[in-house]
């Protein structure tokens, strides 16, 4: 069952990351890159950022249920896996059903994207106009922040955390998750721009196609992991 807990962790770290509002957000920054906004570098960098801020989220999200576990029932970890198996395939589903929705987000996304300031890339505005920086960060590092908090991925990181034996396999599956979401986000941000950088906007069917086939796999994972559980 350990095998199947650390494959499901990295698998829902590159499947939570392929989910149409997170390759919108990122499109957008490959398609600054198409435009000649930003250079190559300055996109991995913003890529990474923007992933590293997700994993951050779904971090303090399984912090919160590895300090759960030790107030919780000992038998937790039986009734979390048994949990892990349908959160997959409500996820599969879930990204499937947002394949209609793909057109408005990236429509927001580019309104988002636009919204430039010379002096600070990640601001609030003061109550003359001015503005107020936040952090010397990169804006994508708390776009992904709010991401992770907004998305599924909390619920899955809790699911696994507490679904796992002891507390160095609760820590491995973090990492291995938060590590499929930056490798899957970095990956696809360079690929999209060093190959199409319009992929998305113009080949939605193909996008869409792609996205159903990741959540396909997401609900067969899930199916797996509970023909492991009940048979």
């Amino acid at each position: 069952m350990i095998g199947y807990l650390f494959t499901d962790s990295i698998l829902l770290g590159i499947q939570h990351s392929f989910e149409p509002d997170h390759m919108a957000a990122v499109s957008v920054l490959a398609s600054d890159r198409a435009n000649n906004k930003i250079r190559t570098s300055k996109l991995i960098w913003r890529s990474s950022q923007w992933a590293l801020g997700h994993s951050l989220s779904l971090i303090l999200f399984s912090i919160f249920a590895l300090l759960l576990k030790s107030a919780l029932p000992l038998n937790i970890s039986a009734y979390a896996e048994m949990a892990v198996g349908p959160v997959m395939i409500w996820l599969g589903i879930s990204a499937i059903r947002r394949n209609h929705k793909l057109k408005k987000m990236m429509a927001a996304h580019k309104v988002f994207a636009e919204h430039e300031h010379i002096n600070n890339a990640l601001h609030i505005h003061g109550r003359q106009g001015q503005e107020i920086a936040m952090n010397p960060l990169s804006r994508s590092f708390w776009v992904g922040m709010l991401h992770g908090l907004a998305g599924t991925g909390g619920a899955c990181a809790i699911a696994l955390v507490l679904a796992s034996e002891n507390t160095s396999t609760a820590i491995l599956i973090i990492v291995l998750q938060s590590a499929g979401i930056v490798l899957a986000m970095t990956t696809y941000s360079c690929v999209l721009a060093f190959s199409v950088s319009r992929f998305i906007e113009r080949n939605q069917v193909a996008f869409k196609s792609m996205n159903a086939i990741v959540g396909l796999f997401s609900i067969g994972v899930g199916c797996l992991w509970i023909y492991n559980i009940f048979i």
